[in-house]
């Protein structure tokens, strides 16, 4: 494994992708040079599937339209022709609508989101809540907060570590209606989840405070500031996306992404680690 790859958790989901090898699907609308690269250095571990504009020397299946893409890759998926697969570069919404569907999943379930982040000084976290529509209020905040915490039990065997943001310090509690919420909804995640056995604390606005704390998982105060910090990292400072599933606990999962990524690497190499977990 290339060291710009090396964390605790990574290295569990390159154990788990080396247990069989998968067969991985991925959608590919704009074959950049750095994605091309990417799926070569996959290919060590993983046989990859190209749905979209062929790939040369790597198995593709030309294909111009997104939602056709992503029908053809849930059917494969169903039918084992291909063990897993990654979004790539298709439509999120309208794949998860599918998903749901192909896999009898009541459309007013929401799916659970998250992204493995290994930012540049090596610090690796999830951010719960990194899709723009979560954490709109505090039921959703703790069942996404719930989702991450079942994904790090399941196929990381780590006990979490919660670090919950809010959008105010204490001091600034009470100045503000939307800030002093966020600052409510911190303090009540904590209490529960204290009284659960999982240890957490409020950072408040303190995301550096969270990173020293050594939390596995941050809650963001809303899904779109989840979302920018998780673009920030990687999109501008040089952090890597290790992994980044879309799951229904218990149900379903597949692997998910940001789709003007360049490294599908991590990526697909998480997609065989979900494949491979109960081997």
């Amino acid at each position: 494994m290339s060291n710009q790859y090396s964390s605790s958790l990574f290295n569990q989901l390159l154990i788990l992708a080396r247990k069989k090898r998968c067969r991985i699907a991925m959608s590919v609308l704009r074959p950049e040079p750095e994605i091309i690269e990417s799926i070569r250095l996959a290919q060590k571990e993983v046989d990859v599937l190209v749905l979209g504009k062929p790939v040369d020397g790597v198995e593709s299946i030309a294909m111009a339209d997104e939602t056709a893409i992503g029908l053809k890759m849930i059917e494969m998926f169903k039918k084992g022709e291909i063990n897993q697969f990654v979004r790539g570069q298709i439509d999120d919404f309208g794949l998860v609508d599918n998903f749901k569907k192909a896999f009898n999943i009541p459309v007013e379930v929401r799916r659970d989101t998250a992204g493995l982040v290994l930012d540049p000084k090596g610090h690796e976290f999830f951010i719960a809540g990194a899709s723009n529509p979560d954490s709109q209020n505090y039921v959703d905040k703790r069942r996404v907060t719930d989702g991450v915490i079942w994904l790090l039990d399941t196929y990381f065997k780590v006990k979490p570590k919660v670090a919950v943001m809010s959008t105010c310090r204490s001091g600034s509690y009470g100045r503000d209606p939307v800030m002093s919420a966020t600052y409510e909804e911190a303090e009540k995640l904590v209490t529960e989840l204290t009284e659960r056995g999982i240890e957490a604390r409020n950072v408040n606005i303190e995301l550096e405070q969270a990173v020293a704390w050594g939390a596995n998982i941050i809650v963001a105060a809303r899904g779109a500031i989840g979302n920018q910090i998780f673009r920030t990292l990687y999109y501008l400072c040089g952090g890597k996306i290790l992994c980044c599933p879309t799951y229904f606990p218990g149900q379903a999962i597949y692997e998910d992404d940001s789709r003007n990524e360049t490294d599908y690497y991590p990526h697909l190499i998480a997609a065989a680690a979900w494949a491979n977990y109960k081997l």
